[in-house]
């Protein structure tokens, strides 16, 4: 595993990290494929890449993921995953609040916890990583909208369709899937540790909009 911070990018620091061993654990956030969801639901079979997607596009499966570099008009494709300047690899945070910073994540329907490992790059609020794996969901509750559409699916549907087809958990609370899917804590500053246990996603207030380098043009086929 790389123990490199993610040069540029805000959470993940300047200087060089210590190694971590085998995998890191992290949390992060999807939205859901509701018309594929639907069909599995009523007993079609459904995509094959999976149900979940991230914050651009990128689709995560069962079992073992692998990321990508995608690249861009003036940069090829990273040799190696993720790349030390490029958005490429799977995100993951060691606390909620900060997987819940981006304005793109306020409408995610779940927040779930992965397994990262393989060629890591690690930093102070999260990290980056080659391969990745789901161990545990949470399907937040839907918020009444009057003006909108009633979602295609109950909340009972859609947990019982994502825990069947990841087979992993779907936890009624982020408390209970925290205590179940402890965070790797180990790179965040002393002070903020504590942050890798609370169950609170984040200040009522709406998130400000990441910075523009976060969103990069390179390798997302990962995020």
């Amino acid at each position: 595993m790389i123990a490199q911070a993610g040069e540029g990018l805000p959470g993940f620091s300047s200087r060089d990290l210590p190694l971590a061993v085998g995998s890191v654990t992290g949390v992060r956030l999807w939205h859901v494929d509701m018309p594929s969801a639907e069909a599995v639901l009523n007993g079609n079979p459904g995509p094959t890449a999976g149900l979940l997607t991230g914050v651009f596009g990128g689709v995560w499966g069962r079992e073992e993921n692998v990321a990508g570099c995608g690249g861009g008009e003036a940069s090829p494709p990273c040799d190696l995953v993720p790349g030390p300047e490029c958005g490429c690899g799977f995100w993951a945070y060691w606390a909620l609040r900060y997987a819940w910073r981006c304005h793109y994540y306020w409408r995610a329907e779940v927040v779930g916890i992965i397994q990262g490992y393989g060629r890591t790059r690690i930093g102070t609020r999260g990290c980056r990583c080659g391969k990745a794996r789901i161990v545990g969901l949470h399907v937040r509750p839907a918020e009444p909208d009057p003006d909108s559409e009633p979602p295609a699916l109950h909340h009972d549907d859609l947990v019982k369709v994502l825990g069947s087809y990841y087979g992993v958990p779907c936890y009624p609370s982020l408390a209970e899937m925290l205590a179940a899917n402890p965070l790797t804590a180990d790179y965040l500053p002393r002070r903020q540790r504590r942050l890798a246990t609370s169950p609170t996603l984040g200040p009522t207030a709406p998130a400000r909009p990441a910075p523009a380098f976060w969103m990069l043009p390179r390798g997302l086929t990962g995020r």
